[in-house]
């Protein structure tokens, strides 16, 4: 028994088998455990891409041209890039070049002077005998959008005339706004605009936005000619009224119609009547910034009882060389910091405030107040910095030129930039934030991304765009430029693709 046992068990180790006659390849089989394949290791860069992607898809935005490029400022590396080497229309987003130039050349700390001369004498009795000469130097700040009523500069105007006696001016007001050429509009800005209060021409002298404000009041009788009255700078404008009184139900409904230069403004339209004849103010701008200056201070001068003999002129209309050098200075105002009004520009997206100071820009760099000088400035710094000046097309310094365009990856690549210079902070501060006075002051609020967002909005009609910066959850900082050109949808389904775009990048960790 125990040899058949033996003999059993050497037949058994002797005879071919199908684990021995298996190759190698065979053996190691791909659903046996030891040899399971590793499970792939999770991306979080590449899951915020995928859903980047999937909120591109959006039906509603599919016949737009959409640009996304996401930067990190820490690493330098490009996290999301979709048609960022494109063309766009940036609107307003053209502010934020504007704000780099600006900073870099004139530092945060840049105040605007405007200075009031004294070309003549003072005789016994108040009478000044001579001219009173303004000269403007590019201040966009006189204005209620910076705090900053005009009044309030010209009462210490007149506080300064006052402290000398003066009851009396025996000769003109000459407003000198030659610190800037005399090009009112930017190339590409549509003619259409030119009435609207977002669009006003651009002077060194600048006062109310140069706008005129008017107050229609309805009749008490539907269809009835409406009462226009010009509250401020009467003589700055001539109004025609075509407005009639409408029933309480229909909306105020103002078309302003102008030529340009003309000072002759058409109102067309309806006001709906009210029972407390309440008027409805709008905004018109003056087709001459500078003799509206002069004018609004020969108004405050003459409620002040300073009697103004001659006329309100521009430095053109008097034609004679202005020589400032043998000139008293009776007295003068200065502005805010430049850090302080470019908040306000951006913030609000102050279209005025930033022609000014391209202009600014142009005549402190090569000494001409001009559009060109002022963008061949933006585009010599993109240059000097490494940056792809290729990729910009620029007309102006607000975004209202429909000529303007560059690409994501240039404005993501600015932001960047900036990021890493000294003036950082003043161009962050300026910068709108959710539930902030601004124009973010209604999105996001409520959202994961409320308190990590900083942005600048850009929107013309069919236009929709976003750039700033996004703090994730791990507090990584990204540059973030989302634009939408060519919208045939609502501009709020726009605004609702950057919002979410946002609130992804605020929850991205690397994690």
């Amino acid at each position: 028994m125990i040899a058949l046992g033996w003999l059993l068990l050497l037949t058994a180790l002797l005879a071919p088998t199908d684990l021995w006659s298996q190759t190698p390849q065979q053996v190691r089989r791909p659903d046996s455990l030891r040899h399971r394949e590793q499970p792939v290791q999770r991306s979080p860069i590449r899951e915020l891409q995928a859903d980047l992607d999937a909120l591109l898809k959006n039906k509603d935005i599919a016949a737009a041209h959409v640009g996304v490029c996401v930067l990190s400022t820490e690493t330098g590396e490009f996290l999301y890039r979709y048609n960022d080497t494109k063309a766009f229309v940036p609107a307003s987003l053209t502010k934020l070049l504007t704000t780099a130039a600006a900073l870099e050349l004139l530092g945060g700390d840049f105040r605007f002077t405007t200075r009031v001369y004294a070309d003549g004498r003072i005789r016994q009795g108040g009478d000044f005998e001579g001219n009173i000469i303004i000269r403007g130097s590019g201040d966009p700040t006189w204005s209620e959008a910076f705090g900053n009523s005009p009044d309030s500069v010209f009462a210490r105007w007149i506080a300064a005339l006052d402290s000398l006696g003066i009851t009396t001016i025996k000769g003109n007001i000459v407003c000198d706004d030659s610190y800037f050429d005399e090009v009112r509009y930017g190339r590409g800005w549509m003619w259409d605009d030119f009435v609207m209060p977002y669009s006003p021409p651009v002077s060194a002298l600048a006062a109310y936005d140069n706008c005129v404000r008017i107050a229609i009041t309805a009749d008490t009788t539907i269809g009835k000619q409406a009462r226009v009255e010009v509250v401020r700078g009467s003589g700055a404008i001539r109004v025609v009224s075509n407005v009639t009184t409408a029933s309480e139900e229909q909306p105020l409904d103002i078309v302003p119609i102008r030529d340009v230069g003309s000072a002759t403004v058409e109102l067309h339209g309806t006001v709906p009547r009210t029972t407390k004849a309440t008027p409805f103010d709008i905004e018109v701008p003056v087709d001459n910034p500078a003799s509206y200056v002069g004018m609004l201070f020969r108004d405050a001068l003459e409620r002040h009882r300073i009697r103004v003999r001659g006329s309100v002129l521009t430095a053109v209309e008097w034609g004679e060389p202005i020589l400032y050098s043998r000139l008293p200075v009776l007295t003068e105002y200065v502005s805010q910091p430049l850090r302080s009004i470019v908040a306000v520009m951006n913030r609000t997206s102050h279209n005025l405030c930033a022609e000014m100071l391209l202009k600014t820009i142009g005549k402190e760099s090569s000494g001409t107040g001009s559009f060109e000088a002022g963008t061949e400035y933006v585009r010599a710094m993109l240059q000097r910095n490494g940056l792809p000046s290729d990729e910009l097309a620029m007309s102006d310094g607000s975004g209202l030129s429909r000529l303007d365009l560059c690409t994501p990856n240039l404005m993501a690549r600015l932001l960047w930039h900036v990021w890493r210079s000294q003036w950082r902070s003043d161009f962050v501060a300026s910068l709108a934030r959710p539930g902030e006075p601004g124009t973010l002051r209604t999105r996001l609020v409520g959202t994961i991304a409320e308190r990590n967002v900083a942005a600048k909005t850009g929107t013309l009609e069919n236009v929709s765009n976003l750039a700033g910066y996004v703090t994730t959850r791990d507090g990584e900082v990204l540059c973030v430029v989302v634009m939408l050109n060519h919208l045939l949808s609502p501009e709020a389904i726009a605004r609702n693709v950057q919002d979410l775009v946002c609130m992804r990048l605020a929850s991205f960790s690397r994690r």
